[in-house]
């Protein structure tokens, strides 16, 4: 991953967004949604519905009365007696009441005979004799939702005692004909509850919409984040919530770009190093040790052949034969011990910390190096072990490259229950706070591989510059971090 270009937004490299499977979160909401938006349109719709049917009800028995009442003002006008009225002045008197197709009038007596009917082809009544006998013994209008006997349907059947005489008028209006308008509306209104509930499905798949285009876009750029891609921060667009997780996305993308830019630089230094170490190594054997083992072979045949001729010189030969031999085996012991310290191997950290004092002493004369161990001294995992001296090494070496003014060092090794800590501090020159990408870039890999180790084994490490003068430097590994 490359770094970030300029602030624009789009990211290019890399693959593109595999297809989603499955649900998507659009469909999850919007069949969630759907069920609750569903049964409430139907409770609605069931509701409204019957509120509407009681209220249809109510008002068709006041109008059946109302109308029946005014039937029997107008037989009031007419003499009602034998010969009755004939089928169709009833049903005269029922258009002038306007009334709805389908209705009948009847006309009774006071036993709940029927005398006459707006229907010559009707010879009974629509409801039982009980029945109306019950009306014409109340004397007083009434209404009720009956099955009629005549029709076998539902109706509004309504009486009112005549005035003049003893007996009636009987009005029935179907329940189907007063129910038809109300039927109407309840379609309407299904209707504008399921055109509601699209709506809002409509209107919650736009809001979706606005929240899901970042989330794809987002996954669509951490798909195509890959190492060698060119990032440019996305947009933060969306509710606040999206645009601090886009916020969020491009600041870690960001700093992971930094990262990897750091590591290649970091390895590419490395190589550089270790190359150069190779070379030092090559010259230190071929200028050192190889030219001892060449004098050594040189001075054997010397000594073979003076042995018979001067024995005297040939041992003062193997006396200079012997120094050399010590010089190169020391030589050869402390290459070995730069590459790998046996003495923390074979006597444990304490006691090659307190080599790595001496060593400084010697190298610099002017340096009293103090060193204390507190604590329960133990052994530890041996790659900490090694972190640890390595780190107190480098510390050391950069004192006696950096700060040749330095009069005192100490070097202090704590062992604690679940940590152990290194603490390293001079008083020579200091160096304003180190930043790992910066010592990369400026070829210090010492310090950035000092921050390396206390990294990779899960601890910390500080360096601290006091601005009188001096440096701090403090290691903190877990006990088992090498677990």
């Amino acid at each position: 991953m490359s770094e970030p270009e300029n602030g624009q937004n789009a990211v290019t490299g890399g693959q593109g967004r595999s297809p989603v499977r499955g649900s998507t979160i659009r469909r999850q909401l919007i069949l969630a949604s759907l069920f609750p938006l569903a049964i409430f349109g139907l409770l609605s719709i069931l509701v409204t519905s019957v509120a509407l049917y009681q209220v249809t009800l109510r008002l068709a028995l006041q109008g059946n009365m109302a109308e029946v009442r005014e039937a029997v003002n107008d037989l009031a006008k007419i003499a009602v007696g034998p010969p009755f009225l004939s089928s169709n002045d009833m049903l005269g008197i029922l258009r002038s009441l306007n009334a709805e197709n389908g209705s009948r009038l009847y006309l009774v007596n006071e036993n709940g005979e029927l005398l006459s009917s707006s229907n010559p082809e009707l010879t009974s009544l629509p409801l039982s004799n009980d029945e109306m006998q019950a009306f014409i013994q109340a004397g007083k209008p009434a209404g009720w939702l009956r099955i009629s006997s005549n029709s076998g349907d539902e109706a509004i059947i309504s009486f009112a005692p005549l005035l003049a005489v003893k007996g009636g008028v009987v009005l029935e209006e179907p329940w189907t004909a007063i129910l038809a308008p109300a039927f109407y509306y309840q379609l309407v209104l299904a209707g504008l509850l399921a055109l509601g509930t699209i709506l809002s499905l409509y209107m919650l798949s736009l809001s979706l919409a606005r929240v899901i285009r970042p989330i794809a876009e987002l996954a669509d750029s951490a798909i195509q984040a890959v190492p060698g891609s060119v990032f440019r921060p996305m947009t933060e667009q969306g509710p606040a919530e999206l645009q601090e997780l886009i916020r969020a996305f491009n600041q870690m993308v960001i700093r992971l770009a930094e990262q990897q830019g750091t590591l290649r630089q970091f390895a590419h230094k490395a190589l550089l190093s270790q190359e150069e170490e190779r070379q030092r190594l090559s010259h230190e054997l071929h200028d050192g040790t190889v030219q001892d083992l060449v004098g050594l072979a040189q001075r054997v045949e010397l000594c073979r052949s003076e042995m018979e001729r001067d024995p005297e010189q040939a041992r003062r030969r193997l006396d200079e034969l012997q120094g050399l031999v010590e010089q190169t085996l020391n030589d050869v012991r402390r290459i070995s011990n730069a590459l790998r310290p046996s003495i923390l191997e074979d006597l444990g950290l304490s006691v090659a910390l307190q080599s790595l004092c001496s060593d400084l002493e010697k190298q610099m004369s002017s340096v009293h190096c103090g060193y204390a161990v507190s604590g329960q001294q133990r052994r530890l995992p041996p790659d900490v072990e090694l972190a640890v001296f390595r780190v107190v090494q480098e510390a050391l070496v950069n004192i006696h490259k950096h700060a040749l003014n330095a009069a005192h060092v100490q070097v202090e090794l704590t062992f604690r229950e679940e940590d152990i800590q290194a603490v390293i501090r001079n008083d020579g020159s200091t160096f304003p706070d180190p930043d790992v990408r910066s010592l990369v870039r400026t070829g210090h890999l010492g310090l950035a591989g000092m921050y390396e180790r206390a990294r990779l084994f899960h601890g910390e490490l500080d360096i601290v510059a006091d601005p009188g003068g001096g440096t701090t430097v403090t290691l903190r590994l877990p006990s088992a971090a090498a677990e």
